[in-house]
């Protein structure tokens, strides 16, 4: 009898151990109470980084080469600003999400308040695209709500709606270094009236011409050929505008510790988009 007992348990095998889970690439999400308020955001990593790349939508060349740019910004300003792309935030308010992660993280230089948080979550198949950018107390002067709505809308959104976050976030830095720098007309970004009023001009000085080319040409000269010794024409669809061009948003590239953060006071100013 005891013979018999002991054979299971002889021929019995250890069960394989699970494989280890892989270490999770996103930052946990923030806790979100029942009004939906953000609990808690990721800790501060030790690693001193300016972009994280949380979603995987930035190739590695392009990445340092963003990286490099925000830490020597960083190092030659008194300015600082923090990128971060998540997949998820966890059903978190955006707004309320990217303020606590400047407050949380110390985005910033101490004594300034003057860091700026540009959180990008990007589209999936389930939930649509949302970015914010949250802007410290010692910065909203310079980037008033209403440029930070701009910039997302002009700059970044239509890169993101063709799944091009690096050159979304390329255009945004172009805007929004020169304005922490004091570098940039804010007003003339945001009118819109001069482009609007030359376009008219333009569209009224074509149908001129136009008209004034077919009256020549129905003249009764017995010759069905029509020459037109005017101005050039000009065509709408390239005026002139203050918006800019990714290719000029870069400086710098990264030599040296950039000293990490040490600000953190943001009051809720920016603006947020979707897509």
């Amino acid at each position: 009898m005891l013979l018999m007992a002991a054979l299971p348990a002889c021929g019995a095998t250890t069960p394989p151990t699970p494989p280890r889970q892989e270490k999770e690439k996103q930052m946990p999400a923030a806790a979100v109470g029942d009004n939906g308020n953000v609990t808690a955001v990721p800790k501060q990593p030790t690693e001193k980084k300016l972009l994280w790349d949380l979603a995987g939508v930035i190739d590695p060349a392009t990445a340092q080469e963003i990286e490099d740019s925000l830490e020597y910004f960083s190092r030659t300003t008194s300015n600082q600003i923090l990128v971060m792309t998540v997949t998820s935030i966890g059903g978190a308010d955006i707004s309320e999400y990217a303020t606590q992660l400047g407050r949380d993280w110390g985005v910033g230089h101490e004594g300034d308040n003057n860091g700026v948080v540009i959180l990008i979550k990007v589209k999936t198949e389930s939930e649509k695209g949302n970015a914010f950018i949250a802007t410290g107390y010692g910065v909203e002067g310079v980037l008033p709500d209403v440029l930070c709505k701009r910039i997302i809308e002009r700059e970044m959104i239509p890169h993101f709606k063709e799944n091009d976050y690096a050159g979304g976030i390329k255009d945004a830095l172009a805007v929004i270094m020169p304005a922490m720098k004091g570098e940039f007309n804010k007003e003339e970004y945001l009118d819109d009236t001069g482009d609007a009023i030359l376009g008219l001009i333009v569209f009224i000085a074509i149908i001129c011409i136009i008209a004034v080319a077919m009256k020549n040409g129905g003249a009764g000269n017995g010759s069905n050929t029509r020459t037109y010794t005017g101005g050039p024409i000009i065509f709408p669809g390239s005026f002139g505008s203050s918006r800019s061009s990714g290719s000029s948003w870069g400086g710098g590239s990264s030599s040296g510790g950039w000293g990490g953060f040490g600000g953190g006071s943001f009051g809720g100013g920016g603006a947020g988009g979707s897509w």
